[in-house]
């Protein structure tokens, strides 16, 4: 396929890429946020992604993880997939916050997330003072139940700030 792409015209790849746009409405989405010189809008976009499929009556923690990898697919930034990742998971601590205990793969689902965060952290060791607060606002604000905390406290205890 990178063969025959190559081969098309400018007008040809125009077309191309208006066409797919309009098959899916995520299609379009991701050419206009993919052609936009800030990812900002993008951060925001999917934030608001996350937050509406989260904050739902049946939580779609599916589709809410498929909007930080649909954006990494967009942006390879570090701090901006970061963001979006630990948005993930205060959103989760708000939800734990409003209805009180969840079941264990709401909270499986969190901390799987932290764990990421962390490990990345770790690779992006300037990002940690930025984030660090948030995480710790995060592991205080955690309920205790199924051993979320404790949980989170582990991961956490796996960041080096060295």
């Amino acid at each position: 396929m990178n063969q025959e792409l190559k081969q098309l015209g400018k007008e040809e790849l125009y077309s191309l890429i208006l066409e797919l746009s309009s098959l899916k409405k995520e299609n379009a989405e991701f050419v206009r946020l993919k052609l936009q010189s800030g990812t900002e809008e993008a951060v925001t976009y999917y934030k608001k992604k996350i937050r509406n499929t989260l904050w739902q009556e049946k939580i779609n923690l599916r589709e809410a993880r498929k909007a930080i990898t649909d954006f990494k697919k967009i942006s390879k930034a570090p701090e901006l997939l970061l963001e979006l990742m630990v948005f993930y998971v205060e959103m989760g601590v708000e939800i734990g916050e409003k209805y009180g205990d969840m079941y264990e793969s709401f909270y499986f689902s969190m901390e799987t997330m932290f764990d990421q965060i962390i490990k990345m952290l770790n690779e992006h060791k300037e990002l940690i003072v930025k984030f660090k607060w948030k995480l710790d606002s995060i592991i205080n604000r955690s309920c205790d139940g199924w051993g979320h905390k404790d949980s989170l406290m582990d991961i956490y205890g796996e960041l080096s700030e060295d």
